[in-house]
């Protein structure tokens, strides 16, 4: 499967009065993916895919979340051992992305998918706010990271 994955810390903070992990988040955890994915290139792989979706300056490119949308499969309680978030594009469009996610509680013994996601972006113009097309090496970049849609619980 074609699929980046980004190793986290759990932080003791993110715990709520249950003591398990609080569903808010989990999606800090998925923006966190997909900076070190598309910004920065700090996923266990090199996916080649930082530096085509931000510009630099005010006028530059800029990746907004338009949807996003998190299904809970188990309860991740706090432990010192990572969680892993692996990430892969689900859906190519035009100026928009659908990026899938499988959060793997890393204390498990066997691979445990606590939580499913799926996140559409949308790249724009930075000063207009308007969707621009992915450039040819955008989606070059971008293929080789495309897998099958996460299987969703509901529609």
């Amino acid at each position: 499967m074609a699929r980046a994955r980004v190793d986290m810390e759990l932080r003791w903070g993110d715990q709520d009065a249950y003591g398990h992990i609080n569903n808010v988040a989990y999606a800090r955890y998925l923006e966190e993916t997909r900076v070190r994915v598309f910004q920065t290139g700090a996923a266990r792989e090199r996916t080649g895919m930082e530096g085509y979706f931000r510009g630099e300056g005010p006028e530059g490119l800029k990746m907004l979340v338009a949807s996003q949308r998190i299904e809970f499969l188990g309860v991740l309680e706090y432990s010192e051992r990572p969680i892993t978030i692996e990430m892969w594009v689900g859906k190519l469009g035009g100026s928009s992305l659908e990026l899938h996610y499988e959060v793997v509680d890393g204390a498990a013994g066997d691979r445990r998918v606590v939580a499913r996601a799926i996140t559409t972006i949308v790249t724009v113009d930075g000063l207009t706010l308007r969707p621009t097309k992915l450039t040819p090496g955008a989606r070059a970049s971008i293929e080789p990271w495309t897998d099958e849609p996460v299987p969703m619980r509901r529609g």
